[in-house]
């Protein structure tokens, strides 16, 4: 492994967790403030027969999780491609939007467990904060 590559561990992992908190912090903010109410009657609306075999606190550290990944596949993708660009950084952001919180929320509506309603406001929240997130990408992991 090169001295470059070493050197580089540090920084993405440092960029994960700021990314990954920001994610999380951003993603709170739009499902409690702008659609606190569509979340709320999602809530009441679900019917689903499955509980959880762990505590609450549990359940919702497993929530925060998904960003973490988001933002480390954002970083490293980033962090590794030979040209950083935002435009890169944007068809980077779109690409892990789609492959995971996209496709996520699509499965949920699938499967009947989230309202088409909630789940496609819920990605467009994710595709804003992706998008956001790739244009200061550019700006903090440079060649």
């Amino acid at each position: 492994m090169s001295d470059q590559s070493e050197n580089a561990r540090p920084r993405i992992l440092l960029w994960t967790v700021v990314f990954g908190l920001g994610f999380n912090i951003l993603g709170w903010l739009g499902n409690n403030l702008l659609l606190g109410q569509l979340w709320d009657a999602a809530g009441e609306a679900a019917q689903m027969g499955f509980t959880p075999p762990w505590p609450p606190i549990v359940k919702e550290l497993v929530s925060l999780v998904s960003d973490f990944i988001y933002a480390f596949a954002m970083v490293w993708l980033f962090a590794n491609a030979r040209r950083k660009t935002v435009a890169f950084a944007l068809k980077l952001a779109f690409v892990i939007w789609l492959a995971g919180a996209a496709l996520v929320y699509l499965v949920l509506v699938n499967l009947g467990f989230l309202p088409a309603e909630i789940s496609l406001k819920t990605a467009i929240l994710a595709l804003i904060i992706f998008l956001a997130a790739a244009l200061l990408l550019p700006l903090v992991i440079k060649n």
